[in-house]
């Protein structure tokens, strides 16, 4: 089987779509390839990353600490088999056989903020400062001194 971890400093990544590098184990061919990520100013492109890695790898398990409901769903949506790991696992000593496997969405923690990113709708959006009078913005100039 082919399993993709987040890593940080070659142990399992407490959030799964923050983490700096992804290792895949295959245990079949008895390889490990470390990833390092591209850095993104948005989340968004760190998601788009994983997505794409774990097709282009064949990835058929992925093994998680923590992760959010929408990346959750993601995974489930193509069908990849998600497992729990222990608190500081190191990869070198994973037991894939032992990991409990996720099976629920309840698993994976709400976002910390409602709307999203990279374009996607905002939930509340804040008034534009173009939107809104000049006064308001800006105090009035009473005098120019040269």
């Amino acid at each position: 089987m082919i399993y993709a971890i987040p890593s940080q400093n070659l142990a399992v990544a407490n959030h799964f779509s923050r983490s700096p590098h992804v290792v895949i184990v295959d245990d079949q061919a008895q390889t490990r390839h470390l990833i390092a990520f591209e850095e993104t100013p948005s989340t968004c492109g760190r998601k788009k990353q994983w997505m794409q890695i774990l097709q282009s790898h064949k990835v058929e398990a992925v093994v998680v600490r923590s992760i959010g409901k929408k990346m959750l769903q993601r995974l489930f949506d193509h069908n990849l088999k998600v497992l729990m790991s222990p608190p500081k696992a190191l990869i070198e000593e994973l037991d894939f056989s032992q990991l409990d496997v996720v099976t629920s969405i309840e698993y994976g923690r709400e976002p910390r903020k409602q709307g999203g990113c990279c374009g996607h709708k905002q939930s509340a959006a804040k008034p534009s400062l173009l939107s809104s009078p000049l006064s308001a913005r800006f105090a009035a100039i009473k005098r120019i001194v040269k």
